[in-house]
């Protein structure tokens, strides 16, 4: 952002030399680059009247001219310049000076003629092509305004003014202006800006006589205004308003678009003038570009249009790119007689990615992309009409059209000053806060001895939490200021959560049963759901989408593990492997009221092989008992269409439902080409983790021995046998020491609709050895209360 201090002084004049200023902008995080001169004060380079030109006799090409240069005598000048005329005020380079460039400039004989120096063009004294006004790139500088015959160049063009080169950072659109840049420098040197007039007179015609208004059609869009001028004369701005221009790096075009960029180089905020007697219906529509659609923008190309793009039209077509570009065939000429004038604000994001995909960056999508305030159309469209009353450029109509919103949404941040000295290391006191962040133009309450409440001013639209408060303070302080201090704290010893000590026991216990952990993405595809046949109202279907997915197979967060499970041993068996003992410790997600969802710690376990459910079984139950758990019961599940009706069970311990186990169906098996039986358990850990014992408490080996005995039940094949289990543990005196189930068999001598089951019981006492008579009565209750279920001795 170039900034010219002559132009930045208009709105506060700070009273020191260039290196202060800039050195503390520097410091209060005002990056500057550089510092540039167009010209040294250059005092023989001066402002002269031609009063003669003539032919030279004796050269076709050249011209001899007098010159009035506010000297006892005239000066002659011989000339190739083709576009001087008697009356013009050029810039004479006196004979003897010295211009920058090093170039010394003498009396020279031109064909029998003396010439006392030259006239000079603003390349020669060294400004770039880019900001020269096209009817001066071939020629010299004319002056139209009313200067002093004999000024010096760097008088009439503010050459020698410094011009200060800032690199502004993204978050603060606001500094893309010289107010903005202006109101930095004030607050770092204590002092306060003067805004620019904005009020204006206008006529007492109606702005509904000349124009049919503004229709928002689009989100896209969020403000909009318009202000009519009539009998606008086209032509030459002021020399004080192009010296501003170009010295902030802008090339003057004619007073009206001169204005439009004038303001939004002084506000931040981009304007657009259109000629009104070219639109269509005399309405501006803000709408989204149709497919397809063809504009030709202001630098004669053609641009194809997308339904993506916000575009400017009337009742016909498309008469511009909003916010990057205006269209050829509204532009202002200087045949243009009535004028529209746009001060708009555009969602960023829809600018941004429009001036991408059309390879097309302009100072105003360079602002629009970062945002802009909504408050700054009114103000800059305001501003422009009063510097068109001041010029005399045209006739100011009555009225404005302004859709869309008004104002921004007003931010209160807290800021405690115990926390910006804990950041800072310095010992800020309240008033020296406040004073700072009013500097700034925030208004600030008290709220108690440590607290202050701070409005953000409308422009600062990067202010959000406490953290940019304190960056406020601490920048106008000085960052160079704050002092290296050795960090306070009190030493804590760093211990592992309950968390990661059950998920490391776990990964040891199952490594030592020859398992093997696997990992796997946290995000799976919806249609996983679909391939395990989950209901449609099945809680596991309640997942969280991505807003921004890499893919749709990994567009949700997955609420089971059991789909990335199964994939890797499907993966593996392709693979031509035969056994597979696996497993994976992860993290599940599940919805909330919340904003962030629920994390689960998940344990899936997956065997393919000779294995069966009691294997699943007794390797979960092995290994949880090792790491602090134990009494899990399991209650039959036929339900879930992903297992084998007669092979799946949920999980419960302390009464709560916590997981399930079994094996998978013949489709699902199918579907994933596992040719062959496969167990899936999975449990959710965080539903249990409390309730981990990790105190082990050790009993002496037992004194007495013990007295063990099979028995072989006949029951109803649908008869779960934590039933019989529990009976044995109810009825068994404390001594019972162990049940142990070692066998389940049907086929051949049992009925079709019966099973047999086989325990082997110990009885043990821990403070006699046992005898016959000492479980015979147990023994005989035991199976009394079995028989009345249909649970039957074989004999």
């Amino acid at each position: 952002m170039l900034v010219p201090l002559i132009w930045q002084n208009e709105y506060v004049k700070i009273n020191e030399d260039i290196k202060t200023i800039t050195d503390r902008l520097s410091e209060t995080g005002s990056h500057v680059e550089e510092v540039t001169r167009k010209t040294s004060d250059l005092k023989g380079v001066v402002l002269g009247k031609i009063i003669k030109q003539e032919k030279h006799p004796n050269a076709d090409r050249l011209k001899v001219l007098t010159i009035d240069i506010g000297e006892e005598n005239p000066t002659t000048i011989i000339t190739a310049a083709k576009n001087t005329n008697e009356g013009d005020k050029v810039f004479v380079i006196k004979s003897g000076t010295t211009l920058d460039n090093g170039n010394h400039i003498g009396d020279h004989d031109f064909f029998g003629i003396n010439s006392s120096g030259m006239l000079t063009s603003y390349g020669e004294l060294g400004y770039d092509d880019s900001v020269i006004p096209k009817e001066f790139r071939d020629g010299v500088i004319i002056i139209d305004d009313d200067y002093k015959l004999g000024s010096s160049v760097s008088e009439v063009l503010s050459s020698n003014s410094p011009v200060i080169e800032y690199e502004i950072t993204p978050n603060r659109p606001d500094c893309l202006s010289i107010i903005g840049m202006a109101r930095e420098s004030a607050a770092s040197f204590g002092e306060k800006i003067s805004l620019p007039e904005i009020n204006y007179q206008n006529n007492d015609e109606d702005i509904k006589e000349f124009a049919n208004g503004v229709e928002i059609l689009s989100k896209s869009c969020n403000r909009f205004t318009g202000r009519v001028v009539k009998d606008v004369k086209i032509g030459k701005s002021p020399q004080w308003l192009q010296n501003y221009l170009i010295l902030a790096g802008m090339r003057p075009i004619n007073n009206i678009v001169d204005i439009t960029n004038f303001v939004m180089l002084e506000t931040g905020q981009p304007l657009h003038a259109y000629d009104l007697d070219k639109l269509a219906g005399k309405k501006i529509i803000v709408r989204d570009a149709k497919d397809g659609e063809i504009l030709k923008t202001l630098d004669g190309e053609e641009r194809k249009l997308d339904s993506s793009m916000l575009v400017i039209a009337d009742e016909d077509k498309v008469i511009g790119l909003a916010g990057i570009m205006g269209g050829f065939d509204t532009e202002v000429t200087n045949e243009s007689k009535n004028i529209l004038l746009e001060a708009a604000n555009f969602n960023s994001t829809n600018i941004r990615e429009s001036s991408k995909k059309l390879g097309l960056r302009s100072e105003a999508s360079s602002r629009f992309e970062k945002g802009i305030a909504i408050e700054m159309a009114d103000f800059a469209s305001r501003r422009a009409m009063k510097l068109i009353e001041d010029l005399k450029i045209g006739e100011i109509i009555g009225g404005s059209f302004d859709e869309g919103d008004k104002k921004s949404k007003e931010k209160e941040v807290e800021l405690r000053i115990s926390r910006l000295n804990a950041l800072t290391g310095v010992d800020f006191t309240m008033d020296q806060a406040i004073k700072n962040l009013e500097l700034l133009e925030f208004e600030v309450e008290k709220i108690d001895e440590d607290k202050i409440l701070a409005k953000v001013p409308y422009f600062r639209l990067d202010i959000d939490i406490e953290a940019d408060l304190i960056e406020e303070v601490v920048r106008l302080y000085g960052m160079g200021k704050i002092e290296s201090k050795p960090l306070k704290s009190t030493l804590q010893r760093g211990i592992r959560c309950k968390a990661r000590l059950l998920r490391d026991d776990l990964k040891n216990e199952l490594k030592g049963q020859k398992f093997m952990e696997i990992t796997t993405y946290s995000f799976i595809s919806p249609k996983e759901f679909d391939k395990m046949q989950v209901d449609e109202n099945s809680k596991i279907r309640d997942y969280i989408s991505l807003i921004n997915p890499l893919g749709e197979d990994f567009s949700v967060m997955r609420t089971t593990q059991i789909p990335n499970m199964l994939d890797v041993i499907s993966k593996n068996i392709n693979r031509g492997a035969k056994d597979l003992r696996l497993f994976e410790l992860g993290k599940t997600f599940e919805k909330t009221k919340e904003k962030l969802p629920k994390e689960n710690d998940t344990l899936t376990v997956g065997l393919f092989g000779a294995y069966d459910f009691y294997d699943m079984k007794d390797y979960f139950e092995e290994v949880m008992k090792n790491v602090g758990f134990e009494g899990f019961s399991y209650k039959k599940n036929e339900t879930l269409k992903s297992f084998h009706k007669g092979r799946c069970a949920d999980i419960y311990f302390d009464g709560e439902k916590i997981g399930l186990i079994g094996e998978i169906s013949y489709d699902l098996r199918d579907t994933y080409g596992i040719n062959k039986g496969c167990l899936i358990l999975e449990v959710n850990l965080s539903m249990i983790g409390d309730k981990r014992i990790t105190d082990r408490k050790y009993k002496p080996l037992p004194k007495y021995p013990a007295i063990s005995r099979d028995y072989a039940f006949v029951t109803n094949r649908d008869m779960e046998v934590e039933f019989i289990e529990e009976t044995f543990k109810n009825k068994g005196s404390d001594l019972i020491s162990q049940i142990e189930l070692f066998d389940i068999y049907t086929g051949d001598q049992i009925e079709k609709d019966k099973k047999s089951v086989a325990y082997k019981v110990t009885y043990r006492s821990n403070e006699k050895t046992l005898k016959e008579e000492d479980i015979k009565d147990i023994e005989e209750e035991i199976l009394e209360n079995l028989s009345k279920s249909d649970v039957i001795l074989r004999s």
